[in-house]
């Protein structure tokens, strides 16, 4: 990223999200939300990485909720379809809205890298294997 292209407030903005395979392709979704619905739902995600706010969280650079009009123009989409996709999605527990914003509910649980990573992870005097035996002392070779 340019140095001109950096917010100058909110968080450094992500590239890329983390998208579950079998969730999206056999989800509750897939009946829940039409097809229009479910591409808003995943644009809400991506968007929610770029956005202003905290992780997960669709709102300004001052935390505050962002006009859906305004997401609808920024997705592409039309309102009425952001509206239905949004009201779905709090009905169903995916998305909470307040003033704050919109907030992608199990963010961190989705996309952090962190709790990814975690059962892989061997600390010093940890002598415990890795899962599968995925890491390996260099001694082990």
């Amino acid at each position: 990223m340019a140095e001109n292209d950096k917010p100058t407030r909110g968080r450094p903005r992500r590239t890329w999200v983390k998208m579950h395979v079998d969730g999206c392709l056999h989800g509750s979704i897939n009946y829940q939300l039409t097809l229009e619905e479910q591409a808003i739902w995943f644009k809400l995600i991506m968007y929610s990485a770029i956005s202003g706010g905290p992780p997960g969280w669709i709102s300004d650079n001052d935390r505050r909720e962002l006009p859906l009009e305004h997401i609808a123009h920024e997705l592409f989409a039309p309102v009425e379809v952001v509206k239905s996709t949004v009201e779905k999605c709090v009905k169903e527990g995916r998305i909470k809205q307040n003033a704050k914003g919109l907030h992608i509910v199990n963010w961190d649980a989705y996309q952090s890298e962190y709790q990814r990573q975690k059962p892989y992870r061997v600390t010093k005097g940890d002598k415990a294997p890795a899962p599968d035996g995925l890491l390996k002392d260099k001694k082990e070779e």
